[in-house]
């Protein structure tokens, strides 16, 4: 398996799949994705679309509260965004795939770290899991309001390279 650029056929299976998973994940629609695509340094796919990772500086400019809460925490970092991977593809080693891969890239760029957010509320135990068994440690939570009437909390993950 070689990740590869995202292209234009793979963007209907990625959207696909973050909405079988958007309590987890913010939505997102065909113009978002391409807003992070290009915003990413890492943006890249699997399986035509089947799983996908977006990453991007999280010193380089963009802002919104997760990289706002990290930047505070951490100084040279590649923000992953967001990992999707299609349900039926659950089980069969892609988010490693992509996490070992946007590590050696990250490391390749001179970033010192690799940083993330998994909910705690919704709680997200999985993408817990999955992070500390990649060595990610935990470097704290936040709680916001969303237009909902509920809250989301996430706790903040961050591997060293």
């Amino acid at each position: 398996m070689t990740p590869a650029p995202i292209q234009p056929a793979h963007k209907k299976t990625i959207l696909s799949n973050n909405a079988q998973f958007v309590h987890w994940l913010s939505p997102l629609d065909e113009q978002q994705l391409d807003a992070l695509i290009n915003l990413s340094d890492y943006a890249r796919q699997l399986r035509e679309g089947e799983g996908c990772l977006l990453a991007y500086d999280g010193n380089g400019g963009h802002r919104h509260k997760n990289v706002d809460w990290l930047s505070r925490h951490l100084s040279s970092y590649l923000y992953i965004d967001r990992i999707i991977i299609g349900a039926d593809a659950h089980g069969e080693g892609l988010g490693t795939f992509f996490y070992e891969d946007v590590a050696r890239f990250a490391r390749a760029q001179g970033f010192g770290a690799i940083a993330c957010e998994v909910n705690t509320k919704p709680d997200n135990p999985a993408s817990h899991r999955f992070h500390l068994a990649r060595g990610f440690t935990a470097l704290g939570e936040a709680t916001y309001q969303t237009d909902a009437p509920n809250s989301v909390s996430v706790r903040y993950y961050v591997r060293h390279l």
